[in-house]
């Protein structure tokens, strides 16, 4: 049995978890850090209001970090278990460049899925109105070059990031399918997919304890077997730039 991007396709029906109840029950929020107040606290954008919150750790003022939120009564709000965002998913969300789920599960089926995106962001790119569109395009296209696939797409409201890779592991000697995902309602994660005796086995990396939770919960949804851990650095395969273009103007 052949090993192909299809078997990602069982990544779609995992990032699909009910985006509203997820963030419900991980009490997970996205914030933007405005500026530090001293002492550990911060003013920060949550949701479109800003507000002053404590953090357990330093942070740093222009960068978005998923963290989960407690607001006490009549006390500061306190943030927790902060990890950094990719500076690629806020450059992504300022696109116009985004998948649909279906768009999403199209491409993951394909026989040629490299062909397919590889087109459509050619077409991005030849009718770029913006040098942001024209910047977003070809940073998708260069992680392509690179064998990474990176995908922006939004679900419901939330705007993430996917990307995988097929790479040939040779102490296993086996090819895989290795893939990260910065979720808005999930935190960040990553992976790798493999195909054992024509079985798929996924083996899932998340950084919160809580998102850990709600997906071993949700098992009986899934047709593979998947094994989740915690981990602390779960890095983007591929790095984008969009500052590493030259400053074309359109």
């Amino acid at each position: 049995m052949s090993f192909s991007i299809s078997q990602l396709s069982s990544l779609a029906k995992l990032i699909s978890t009910n985006p509203n109840e997820a963030k419900a029950f991980i009490k997970l929020v996205s914030v933007d850090v405005l500026k530090s107040l001293g002492d550990g606290k911060y003013t920060v954008l949550l949701e479109n209001k800003t507000l002053t919150a404590q953090s357990d750790k330093p942070l740093s003022e222009g960068t978005k970090y998923w963290s989960q939120l407690t607001q006490p009564k009549n006390a500061t709000a306190q943030l927790s278990n902060l990890k950094k965002m990719p500076m690629q998913l806020q450059n992504f969300q300022n696109s116009n460049i985004e998948y649909s789920l279906k768009d999403l599960q199209t491409l993951l089926k394909s026989q040629k899925p490299e062909t397919l995106m590889k087109q459509n962001l050619l077409e991005h790119l030849s009718n770029a109105n913006t040098k942001d569109e024209f910047s977003s395009a070809s940073n998708l296209l260069l992680s392509l070059q690179n064998n990474t696939f990176t995908i922006p797409f939004r679900l419901e409201n939330f705007f993430s990031l996917l990307q995988f890779k097929k790479r040939y592991n040779k102490k296993s000697k086996r090819t895989q399918l290795d893939f990260y995902a910065a979720l808005e309602f999930l935190g960040p994660m990553s992976g790798v997919v493999t195909l054992e005796d024509g079985a798929v086995n996924i083996n899932l990396n998340v950084a919160f304890d809580k998102t850990k939770k709600i997906l071993e919960e949700d098992m009986n949804n899934f047709s593979h077997d998947m094994n989740i851990s915690l981990l602390e650095n779960i890095e983007p395969l591929y790095n984008t730039e969009i500052n590493s273009l030259l400053d074309v103007s359109i």
